[in-house]
């Protein structure tokens, strides 16, 4: 699942992908394309090292080590996807291409 996750970093219009695309004037969809083989190789890498790591035996962990903590400080909703929402704001405020 990481490795899909990274993927999709990597190939997705993501606004580091954006700003990349203006600031050197090429296509968006042609430079999301030319990041598939990457995308490709990271997640190999992560199906290689998760597979070695599974195989490593740990210690197990027992009910001593879990913390038991009841009150939850959790924000509310509106608190939690403000972040979300304004970014999506501000990248449909994006300037066009000229």
């Amino acid at each position: 699942m990481i490795g899909g996750g990274k993927a999709g970093n990597i190939i997705s219009p993501n606004p580091n992908t954006i700003a990349v695309s203006e600031a050197f004037k090429v296509d968006l969809t042609s430079l999301m394309m030319k990041n598939f083989i990457p995308a490709i190789c990271a997640v190999v890498v992560t199906i290689l090292l998760s597979t070695m790591l599974s195989k490593k035996q740990g210690v197990q962990v027992t009910e001593n080590d879990l913390e038991q903590k009841e009150d939850k400080n959790l924000p509310s909703f509106i608190q939690a996807v403000a972040g979300p929402v304004v970014v999506v704001i501000l990248l449909a405020f994006r300037p066009e291409q000229r």
